[in-house]
Formats: structure tokens, sequence, C-alpha cells
């Protein structure tokens, strides 16, 4: 296991490198204000630090949007969806931008309970901030669209806190955006072997191993947030996984849109193309879409 993922974070390293080179062209809108590195634990370590971002000239409460990155649980920081967050702060929201720990050093249950402390911390500190605490829209993409929808649904069960032990942070979603979730981890190879991984060497053991699948926490509630699905004709991760959990939530009669992107201008749009590169005319098109989708259910 240990070689497995020495090789996997290889490949990670080279992700890294060319998202720095894209980060690196890419341009910060204006207007924005910033708070960095707050942390949500006292335990010192940079995973548990969040930001917030608003427009510069707020005067009102604003909705409150909450971002999960990705990195298929071994890669990154928050700071990989800077540029995305403060293009949709752009759009008039409060928006919270998350880092949690990461495999090896930790499983896909321990960034779940990251991810309730850092709810916690926001829920705490939002009086500090233009926020509108009653419209809250929380979202991720690929990995954090897993993190995302299993945070919804542990949110809404007690049961599914226990199993996780997670705590309840006490937030409400008003809704929902999915990107690229790559949600059903104990799936076919060789998806399922790398994602299988993220539960840990002994996940057989841990109660945890039966939600393992999405549609294995929905069964277990009686409420979920309306929820915006997206995905693209050039989304070879995500595609087939973010059109499985549409079809789930509608099988449960669970509130869903699905935003699936065919070719654009003649080309396949790569998969979470609207979190890298939200600058471009593309991922201003899907930004309009989940802003809407936001405003529709508020």
């Amino acid at each position: 296991m240990d070689m497995l993922y020495k090789v996997f974070g290889k490949m990670w390293d080279i992700t890294e490198k060319s998202d720095n080179k894209l980060h690196a062209s890419q341009v910060l809108p204006d207007g924005i204000k910033e708070y960095n590195d707050i942390p949500y634990t006292d335990s010192g370590s940079i995973y548990h630090l969040l930001d917030v971002y608003f427009p510069e000239n707020a005067k009102e409460p604003l909705p409150v949007i909450i971002d999960i990155h990705g990195g298929g649980w071994m890669y990154a920081t928050k700071d990989l969806n800077k540029i995305y967050c403060e293009y949709l702060a752009k759009r008039g929201f409060v928006v919270f931008n998350i880092s949690y720990r990461l495999v090896p050093e930790v499983t896909v249950t321990e960034q779940l309970q990251d991810i309730a402390k850092a709810l916690k911390k926001i829920k705490e500190i939002m009086p500090s901030y233009p926020c509108d605490s009653s419209k809250i829209m929380l979202t991720g993409d690929s990995a954090g669209g897993q993190l995302a929808s299993f945070t919804a649904a542990i949110a809404n069960s007690e049961k599914l806190r226990e199993h996780f032990d997670t705590e309840d942070h006490g937030l409400s979603f008003t809704c929902l955006t999915l990107t690229s979730p790559v949600a059903y981890m104990n799936d076919k190879f060789p998806m399922g072997l790398y994602c299988r991984m993220m539960w840990g060497e002994k996940s057989v053991a841990r109660s945890t191993t039966g939600y393992m699948n999405i549609n294995e926490l929905l069964r277990e509630i009686k409420s979920f947030p309306p929820s915006l699905l997206v995905t693209s004709s050039g989304d070879f991760l995500g595609l087939k996984q973010t059109r499985r959990l549409f079809k789930d939530l509608l099988s449960l009669s669970f509130d869903a849109v699905l935003l699936d992107f065919p070719k654009f201008k003649g080309q396949h749009l790569p998969h979470v193309f609207g979190v890298l590169q939200p600058y471009s005319e593309a991922g201003a098109l899907y930004i309009d879409k989940m802003c809407s989708f936001f405003k529709d259910n508020m």
C-alpha cells in the first residue's frame, strides 16, 4: 500500500506543477476583500485553515458559498481554488474556502471530520462578516464534490454522524453545487482501486466501509438539499459518476438538476473546467448557471 501511495503521490506532483503554471497566468478579480489563513482548530496545521472573500463594497448581508477543493483526496489546499472562489465572491457572495488534511496522513473519514470542524467554525465567525446565514450553498469539485455530498448527507442523520464521528456543525444548506463529484468510491477498477485506498489500509474493519458510495448514505436520510450537478463531455474522471448521482437523487425523490456541458465552440470541456478556469468564457457560463441555481433556491 505504501508503494501505491508513493506512485500516486508522484502523479499529483506532476499535477501540482501544471496547476501552478495555470495559476501563474491567471489574474485575481479586483474589488475583493479577503481574510486568509483563519484556523478552525488549535492544531497549528496548515491544513486546518480557511479563507473568507467578499466584495469590498458589501453594504448588506450577502448569501454564503462554502467551497471544498478537489485534488484526489491526496493533493492541494484551499489555495488551489482561491481564484475560483474570488470570482464567485465577485458575483455578490461571501465565500469561505477551506483546507483539510490529506491522504495518506489521514483517511476520507478524517477529512469529513475536518470539514465538519471547519463548518462549525464558519457558523461561529459568520457574524464577523456580511453573511446572510439563512442562505448557504455548499459546493465542491471532484474529490471535493464527494466530500461535499457526504457532508450534506451526514448533516441530515444522527446515525451517520455517529458512524463518521463528525461534529454537528449546525449549518443548514440551501442547496449544493457538485462539480464532477467522484462520490462512488467502491466502484469498478481502476477508479475503485484508487478510491478504496483513500479509506486506509484498515478500511475493511471500519464502520464507515458500508458507506463508500453516496447512494448508501442517501438511503439513510429523508431530506437532501436541492443539488446542481455539473459535468462535461471531456470530463474523463467525473462524467459517469455525476450522471449516476443525478439518477440516484431523482430515484429517491430528491431535487436535482444536471448541467451536462457538450462541446463548447467545438472543444470538449475538461474535468472541473469551471473551477480551474473561472475567467474563461465557458467558466463564466458555468458560474452564471451556478449562481442562478443558488438564487432560484433561496
